[in-house]
């Protein structure tokens, strides 16, 4: 009888559940090894930095205005966000304020130190800074916005950009690693430790169980082999240890035989 042979291995729910209990301790210990790597390397390179956030409200309008006019008011305040956000970050505003602030800096580096936020559906323009001290960071800031609604009036042609909110003094570093930061590291890793143990699991194509060997062999299992996993450890095998305590047994009995016969 012909018997189709083949090496496809069927991997179910209980084998990924297995890899995972077998290998927890080792996926566990390499989840405290990133958190403690992660936290030893940002204590050794961290440099606080501070940061404080100004807002500008854009396009006021009057309350004796009508309410189409509001809303004509309210869209395009809409539209010119992006141009004012531009228009913050841009050559005549930063350098006016490097002057102003007298700030030992270059147009590029405070340009990557400055982030702004719309919030949806506002003409509110959120301005932040970062910078080495808490106070530095609140002077730019207002500055920033100060020299910006000036500019962006005059480019814009209205007069209707202000400045509602002073940048605050925040003592606590911005860049700090928060705990959320340890432990989106430390899932990350048990993932991808897991994943590396589930790839070994496929890629090992040694035969693990009765009906594995019956499906690939095309043979009928008789039995088992008591202990063969541990076999042959020893120098002389699975039952190498009740073959030397038999030996020495043996010996001590042939030495007494010859003592007693001298």
């Amino acid at each position: 009888m012909n018997q189709k042979v083949t090496n496809i291995r069927a991997v179910t729910f209980r084998d990924f559940w297995n890899i995972f209990i077998h290998r927890f301790w080792v996926i566990f210990l390499c989840m405290l090894l990133s958190i403690g790597g992660l936290y030893a390397f940002n204590t050794v390179t961290f440099k606080p930095q501070y940061s404080s956030t100004a807002t500008l409200y854009i396009l006021r309008q009057d309350t004796d205005n009508s309410a189409e006019d509001t809303n004509n008011d309210f869209s395009l305040a809409l539209k010119v966000v992006n141009d004012c956000t531009y228009l913050l970050k841009s050559h005549i505003v930063l350098d006016q304020v490097i002057k102003n602030l007298s700030l030992n800096t270059s147009y590029e580096s405070l340009y990557k130190r400055i982030s702004t936020r719309n919030p949806e559906d506002t003409r509110i323009l959120e301005v932040s800074v970062t910078a080495n001290s808490p106070k530095e960071a609140k002077r730019i800031v207002d500055e920033i916005c100060e020299v910006g609604s000036e500019k962006i009036q005059d480019a814009m042609g209205f007069q209707q950009v202000n400045f509602y909110e002073h940048g605050t003094v925040n003592n606590e570093p911005s860049n700090r690693i928060r705990f959320r930061t340890y432990f989106i590291v430390a899932v990350i890793t048990g993932i991808l430790v897991y994943l590396l143990f589930v790839i070994n699991f496929m890629l090992d194509d040694s035969l693990k169980s009765d009906e594995e060997i019956e499906s690939v062999l095309g043979v009928n299992i008789l039995g088992d082999i008591p202990n063969a996993n541990h076999g042959n450890h020893g120098k002389y095998g699975y039952y190498g240890k009740y073959y030397h305590a038999y030996y020495q047994s043996d010996k001590k009995r042939h030495k007494r035989s010859k003592r007693t016969k001298e």
